[in-house]
């Protein structure tokens, strides 16, 4: 009797292993057919239960079951997961560890490579819903299954578009590991520098920030323009005027056709003083593009602040010398007059600008009466700043 009673006791056994063989089988057979909310519901059944929860096939399916659903059509069936491909990945993931015969892999791996494709599309649809922590989730997914399917690959651009992402969502280190891992692969030029760059500033280590600009220029001494310019303006928003000058003089070199480099060295010299070669960098922008409308708004200006010296110079003669003070004052507004061709050039490039109309309307009132023709001219300025946009 004890005999039999084993007996019973070991088919009851393997009726209930037998049971949960079918649950992953089930499932295999319900993904093929479409049913993937039954194939979900038998394989976490399968996964759970003693005698199948370590059997590699039994996570490869789990797998298949998930990167089903991602990849489904169907809205109520892509619904049964918030986040399928990284289940299906983990799910693979586990198998491959399990399958110490390596009998899987092959079947595991054409699987992945073929989900690395909806892995990547996830990616770009979650960061079009600007759900960047989901974007990221899944760009890491596709280097894992490069990482799986063919040890040593790196997709540059996937690296690169990490770090864009995980740097958007305030994920400082990924971003910092992502973009340094561009570096070291030598991807994204000195464009990833930049960005290196902008992440330590934000942190607060100006040290590291200048660091990572100055590394960069040596690495891409071709093409480090951007990371010039950015020294230069940090340079320039810090008020360290010859550092800014000495940068502006190695982009220039660089390229000597940039307008806007010869505009910013004019600037700088504007503010420490010098403006007669001020005068020559605006100039020289010009040159390469006439329509610049803030280098014929500093000349305009650099014209009129020598008037208004000129005028205060004239104040200060004595009123017993009135020959001499009205010389003076006539001198002033002549040189002021030299200030409206510029004025009126920028105002011509940017009708809008509010600050050109004021100069052009200061200087005709000052000049109407020694110049007549400036009448209609002061009216026509002051209409059109009537008219204007109040700022």
């Amino acid at each position: 009797m004890k005999r039999f009673g084993f007996m019973l006791t070991l088919v009851a056994f393997s009726a209930t292993a037998m049971a949960q063989g079918t649950k992953v089988t089930s499932a295999t057979s319900n993904v093929k057919y479409g049913q993937l909310d039954k194939a979900k519901e038998a394989i976490e059944e399968a996964i759970l239960h003693e005698k199948t929860k370590d059997q590699a096939k039994t996570w490869m399916v789990r797998g298949d079951v998930y990167k089903a659903i991602a990849e489904s059509k169907n809205p109520a069936m892509k619904a049964l997961s918030e986040t399928p491909t990284r289940i299906a990945l983990d799910s693979y993931k586990k198998a491959l560890a399990l399958d110490t015969k390596g009998s899987l892999r092959k079947q595991i791996n054409t699987q992945l490579s073929l989900m690395s494709f909806t892995v990547i599309n996830a990616a770009y649809d979650f960061n079009d819903k600007k759900d960047l922590a989901n974007a990221l989730d899944c760009f890491e997914q596709s280097l894992a299954i490069d990482s799986l399917t063919t040890p040593g690959k790196v997709d540059s651009a996937i690296v690169f578009n990490a770090g864009l992402i995980a740097d958007q969502a305030k994920n400082i280190e990924k971003a910092r590991f992502y973009y340094n891992r561009c570096i070291d692969i030598r991807y994204g030029g000195s464009q990833v520098f930049g960005l290196l760059a902008i992440l330590d500033k934000n942190q607060g280590d100006t040290a590291a920030y200048m660091a990572t600009l100055e590394r960069g220029m040596k690495v891409y001494p071709e093409d480090c323009n951007p990371l010039l310019v950015e020294l230069i303006n940090h340079y320039i928003s810090n008020n360290q005027s010859d550092l800014a000058l000495e940068y502006l003089a190695k982009a220039i070199e660089r390229e000597s056709n940039n307008a806007s480099f010869y505009f910013a060295q004019g600037s700088l010299l504007d503010k420490i003083g010098k403006p007669e070669e001020a005068k020559v960098s605006y100039e020289k922008a010009l040159e390469i593009n006439p329509e610049y409308f803030d280098a014929w708004l500093n000349l305009g200006v650099q014209v009129y602040n020598k008037a208004v010296e000129m005028a205060k110079a004239a104040n200060d003669i004595p009123a017993n010398k009135p020959k001499e003070y009205d010389a003076a004052i006539a001198a002033a507004f002549d040189q002021m007059n030299l200030a409206i061709p510029y004025f009126e050039k920028a105002h011509k490039i940017k009708p809008e600008d509010v600050y050109t109309m004021q100069a052009l309307k200061e200087c005709y009132y000052k000049l109407r009466s020694s110049h007549p023709e400036y009448n209609d001219k002061y009216n026509d300025i002051k209409a059109q700043l009537d008219a204007a946009p109040q700022q």
